[in-house]
Formats: structure tokens, sequence, C-alpha cells
């Protein structure tokens, strides 16, 4: 049974006028945001070489290519589209393996072409076309999209979307297994791919967008289709009955089990206060939902409050920053980043089970914005690849020990 305590009317004022000032400075001054350590592991050089990356040089007006990172047991695995390769570095940044178009890259120096090198280190040809989402498995499997030569590309007449990707397997020694399309091993090909990523129990999950709709395919770890889902572009949920704009940003699946998040930006129409009529659209909320994938059933869903800089008194006030979703970590935490007007970087963590967000800050120096690609291991281990004019960094933050309960 619940009980309310009836104030008097004066009583009652006092409360209200204390209610609202503490909820005024908890708005305008929240608390203080910690720094979390960055642990800088290795740089690579830029170039064609096996210990380079080729991150910028492309032909004619095209954008680079992709370049993205992914970590397990703290070994590095890099996919570099602009220099079709994959590598396979030690924390300390040694290179271990690689698998390369040899049409686009010189022979190996620093590694063996012998399958009989003793060390393992070795180099394998493969006819990459341009290598990009990349995610590893525990049997340290490596999972990596690469676009088809165009005679074997295809196309969906019924939704007007071009298939032209696959996501190739490869096994720890950097042996090619088989490929991965829409049906499974060998499959049609997919359409874009926006993320491919590895569960806890080693199933495979491949996100992809066409004209009319997100899809999200999963497979076990023998490479056999367990679901599909398609999320129509149409049929986002809407919060209430507001006449709100969802806008899907990105899709993770959950390290804990069978379930996919998907982050919702909701935009709603600005009305001229002088004219009266509509002078587009501002941001309203954010959602992140979790779906079943065996029944595309929305299971939960958590509200995510925007970034609201700390203000001094006296200063002007800012207007709230949206958070991108980085992805999901064992125990129901989502990750978030943004920044602020003065270019610092700041990473959210929603715990699901509590409903409570904490925020802190992480350094990443303005040489190092020209090129950025972010990795989130299960564990909550932030890796980033970031490209400066002279070299790519690999650093990390071990959020894990947050998330245990340890020291920053």
């Amino acid at each position: 049974m619940v009980t309310r305590k009836i104030l008097p009317a004066a009583g009652l004022a006092a409360a209200l006028a204390w209610t609202a000032l503490v909820l005024g400075s908890c708005s305008r001054f929240p608390e203080a945001v910690r720094e979390v350590k960055r642990e800088s592991l290795f740089s690579l050089g830029y170039g064609t070489l096996e210990d380079q990356l080729d991150l910028f040089r492309v032909e004619g007006m095209a954008p680079p290519a992709k370049t993205r990172i992914a970590m397990q047991d703290g070994i590095f695995f890099l996919s570099n589209g602009n220099g079709a390769k994959v590598l396979t570095l030690s924390s300390f940044g040694d290179l271990l393996s690689m698998v390369y178009n040899p049409e686009r890259n010189p022979p190996p120096v620093v590694l063996s072409q012998s399958e009989s090198q003793a060390s393992g280190r070795i180099a394998r040809p493969y006819p990459f076309l341009s290598p990009g989402e990349i995610a590893v498995d525990s049997r340290k499997y490596v999972y990596v999209e690469d676009r088809l030569p165009p005679d074997r590309r295809a196309f969906d007449s019924g939704s007007s979307t071009s298939l032209e990707y696959v996501v190739l397997r490869f096994s720890t020694e950097g042996r090619f297994i088989d490929f991965l399309g829409q049906e499974g091993i060998g499959g049609t090909p997919f359409p874009v791919i926006t993320g491919v990523h590895v569960t806890a129990q080693d199933d495979c999950v491949v996100v992809c967008l066409s004209r009319e709709a997100w899809l999200v395919y999963w497979f076990d770890s023998r490479g056999l289709l367990k679901s599909t889902v398609k999320i129509r572009r149409d049929s986002l949920p809407l919060p209430d009955d507001r006449n709100l704009v969802p806008s899907l940003e990105k899709i993770y699946p959950d390290p804990d089990g069978d379930g996919i998040y998907l982050k919702v930006d909701y935009y709603a129409e600005s009305i001229d206060p002088a004219t009266k009529t509509r002078s587009g659209i501002v941001y309203d909320r954010a959602y992140v939902y979790r779906m079943d994938p065996r029944t595309a059933a929305y299971t939960d869903r958590y509200e995510i409050l925007p970034f609201e800089p700390s203000r001094g008194r006296g200063e002007d006030e800012s207007p709230p920053r949206i958070w991108e979703f980085l992805g999901a970590a064992r125990g129901r935490n989502l990750f978030f980043t943004t920044t602020d007007e003065e270019g610092r970087t700041f990473v959210a963590v929603y715990n699901g089970s509590a409903r409570a967000m904490k925020r802190y800050s992480i350094t990443i120096e303005p040489e190092e914005l020209q090129y950025t690609t972010l990795f989130l291991s299960p564990g909550g281990i932030l890796c980033a690849l970031m490209g400066t004019r002279f070299e790519a960094r690999v650093v990390w933050w071990r959020f894990d020990r947050i998330l245990s309960g340890g020291p920053l």
C-alpha cells in the first residue's frame, strides 16, 4: 500500500519551490564528468608495404574506401580498403599475418609466403576488391566485408537495390574458408553492408541497408541462417501519438543473447513564432529499442537523454548534443559518444538494467580527426584507429575496468 502525506498549503508551496531549485540546479550544473585514461598502443605509417596502411590515397574523385578495426583477446585486426588487405597485429604493433591482393601490393618483406614457416607469420594472397567491415570470433575466425566484381553482382528489381557485397570468412591462419550471402554460405550477395558483428556464441550478424529498409541477417557459427529481420523506414516505432519523424541511426547485436538494439532519433516540426508557419524540424528525443530478431517484436525500450554540456554561472545556454550509438557491451551496457562545441569528446554508458547513464570524457586530439574509426569489444574495451597527417594510431580506453568496478 502506498501512503501519501498531505502537506498544508504553506508547506506545499515551500516544497515545490525547493524541488524547482534542486531540479534547476541539476539541469544547469550537471555532475562532473570523469576522464577515462587513454592508452596508446602503436602506430602505423602510410604506404603500400605490409606494415603500412593506405588511408587517403584514391584515384580520381572517389572517396576513400573503408578502413576498420576489430580486437579479440588483445590481438588487432585491420581491414584496409584502399590497400586491399587485412592485417593482424599484436597490441605492441607486431605484424603477425596479412591477407592481401598481390595485384595492388608489393611482395611482402617482413612476412613469409611459405606454408612451412614455423613462426606462423605468413602473408596469404586473396583477390580483395574493397575489404571493409570486419569482425572476429572466439576462434579468431575473421569475417570481412568485400565487394564483388561487376560480373558477380545482382540486382533485386523488387526493391530496386543493387546486390554487390559478401562477407568473407578466413581461418586463424588466414586461409579463405567461404563467404556468406543472404541465405548463408555461398548465398545471394547483400545490399550495402553497414555492419558485421560477432556475438558471444560466435554467431555472425550482418546489418545491411536497402532503399526501403534496414535488413539484419543472423547466422550461427557454421554459417547457417538463423533469422532475417526487415525494418522498414516507414514502420519505425513511435513513442507517443505526437507527429514525430523517426530516424534509425544504428543497429547492434546484444552480446548477452539473441537480441538486437536499434537507436531511433525523433524530430518534431519547428514552428516560426512570428509567422506561425513550419520552419523545419528540430531534434526531440531518442530511444534505444531491444528487438527479438526471431519474432521482430520489441521487448524493451530505453530513453537516451541528449548530452547537455556543463555550464558555469552566467554562461549562455548551449543546445543539447545528440549521442551517437557505439554499440553494446555485456551486462546491457549501451555506449554512446558525442562532442561539445569546443571539440572535446565524451562517452556515455547507459545501463539497461539500472536505467541509468554515466558520462565520461576521453582524449582525441584535433589532428587525429582526419580519420577515426571506433570498435567496442563485448567486454567494454573501446578501441580506436585514428589517422593523422603522418601516421595512423591505435589506442584504447579500458571501460571494462569501470564496468567491473575497477579504477579509471
